[in-house]
């Protein structure tokens, strides 16, 4: 089986994945697993918190799937070892496994598009490569790669995995919050809809904005685990 659900991070949000909150896992092995859209959290900084969920992570029974936000440590990512599984390439740390963005991984005949990334919009409160990364928004070298594993496949995949959503998005979490202030920039957004306007696929998940809702063939998720309903071998 394989689940997806939003932001986690850690430790802020991962409590979802406990077995109380999602007690699915308890019949899950490491043939099955759960999909995290960004701001995983991990990855931040080497210290006594990624000592103790790392091992929290490993211990289960599920492999971990997560694509990159806008809240990770990316200098630390960009030094992890890159590997291939399924079809594209990872950053892979035992049954923890980070999908890179630009790629497409084929799961039991199934097309998953990854494109991590997104702006912090309180970058300017922050510090860069201690609490903020540049790296955060998708890069040319990125947008290259994504067109050109998007032409292997013809434009055509099953599902694109996020962390923010296209640019024609925002109009609807606009309407959904009048309150949000989406005056500023938003170039992850436009480059998510310049892919979006030359690919076709079923249905779009993405994080980041934390809630939970659907439109069309969008999906965001943040507390909520949803499940795509078939077996796949690892």
């Amino acid at each position: 089986m394989i689940y997806l659900t939003g932001d986690t991070h850690i430790p802020i949000d991962i409590s979802k994945l406990n077995t109380k909150n999602f007690p699915e896992q308890k019949n899950l092995t490491r043939n099955d697993c759960v999909i995290i859209l960004g701001d995983f959290g991990l990855y931040w900084h080497e210290d006594k918190t990624y000592q103790y969920w790392r091992q929290w992570l490993q211990k289960k029974s599920f492999t971990i799937l997560w694509i990159d936000g806008n809240h990770e440590n990316h200098d630390w990512i960009d030094s992890m070892p890159i590997s291939t599984w399924h079809g594209g390439k990872v950053h892979r740390d035992g049954n923890i496994i980070h999908l890179m963005r630009g790629q497409v991984f084929d799961i039991n005949g199934k097309k998953f598009f990854v494109m991590g990334g997104a702006d912090s919009y309180d970058c300017a409160y922050r510090t860069p490569h201690v609490s903020w990364w540049p790296q955060e928004r998708p890069s040319i070298t990125d947008i290259c790669q994504a067109e050109k594993t998007l032409r292997v496949v013809d434009g055509k995949v099953d599902y694109v995995l996020t962390h923010t959503c296209p640019l024609e998005m925002l109009d609807v979490i606009k309407h959904r919050h009048p309150d949000y202030d989406l005056n500023g920039r938003h170039d992850t957004e436009e480059i998510l809809q310049y892919i979006r306007n030359q690919i076709s696929f079923e249905q779009w998940f993405f994080g980041h904005w934390h809630e939970n809702f659907t439109y069309k063939n969008y999906r965001c998720l943040y507390g909520d685990i949803v499940c795509l309903n078939y077996l796949y071998d690892f």
